[in-house]
């Protein structure tokens, strides 16, 4: 099936996003985010993403949809806007740069992994009043799953608004499933290259940060579901349905 297509004209772009290891473009039209894919793939590991999410009636507003589009013929994706009328996104990075005035990813990099989960829960709990480890837990529940390696600081954030603050739906899932990863080898056990990705923030365990957390966690993936929408996908080569279903079966 073909891919959705539209031109976007340069003047919408928002900004070309930095993360640790990429360049994404991203454009704001018509009240949707467009992003276009910087290593290949992204877009496409976006909607999966949300997909699984949807698959396991997780809350539609805790994490943001995903569609794999064609933008000015290149590939990437398109979502909706988040944020109601008067609220502004704030990362963890940035609040806590406009707190504290210093770099939390380094504050937190001297401290072990679960002294940094609590040194951060209980920032965000002083300063706006609210439990982010319901939040937290759920979107390392979900990166362990597709082994998201860009959940930095900036990628994890709160929304303020008239009526206070509230967490930020799971959203920025392109970096997944050894997307950008070089180290990963198609030729290996899926296995191996399982340990040649790491997790960001807290530890660079994914299983670590996920069981840090579990307790606080409402996101029930549902492998069986996950799996039977896998088996629909075109397996026959690699790419991110045959490595999930492989890191899922295998």
């Amino acid at each position: 099936m073909s891919l959705e297509y539209i031109e976007i004209d340069d003047r919408y772009i928002v900004q070309a996003d930095g993360t640790s290891d990429g360049t994404q473009i991203k454009y704001f039209f018509n009240n949707k985010w467009y992003k276009l894919d910087s290593y290949g793939g992204e877009g496409e590991a976006e909607e999966l993403a949300s997909n699984i999410l949807g698959l396991c009636h997780y809350s539609k507003e805790n994490f943001v949809t995903y569609k794999s589009i064609i933008i000015n013929g290149q590939k990437g994706c398109v979502s909706g806007n988040f944020l109601k009328d008067g609220e502004t996104y704030i990362t963890l990075y940035r609040l806590y740069k406009n707190i504290i005035g210093r770099d939390l990813a380094f504050v937190t990099s001297g401290m072990d992994y679960d002294d940094a989960i609590e040194y951060v829960v209980s920032f965000v709990d002083k300063y706006t009043g609210l439990d982010i480890r319901p939040y937290l837990a759920d979107t390392f529940l979900l990166d362990e799953l597709i082994l998201n390696e860009d959940r930095h600081f900036n990628n994890l954030g709160i929304i303020s608004g008239g009526q206070g603050y509230r967490t930020a739906p799971i959203f920025d899932n392109g970096r997944s499933l050894f997307i950008g990863n070089k180290r990963y080898d198609p030729e290996n056990d899926i296995q191996k290259n399982r340990s040649r990705a790491f997790a960001k923030a807290f530890s660079g365990s994914f299983s670590l940060n996920r069981k840090y957390l579990e307790k606080y966690s409402s996101l029930r993936l549902d492998k069986r579901l996950i799996m039977d929408f896998l088996s629909q996908k075109d397996l026959s080569f690699d790419n991110i349905y045959s490595r999930l279903l492989c890191l899922i079966g295998c």
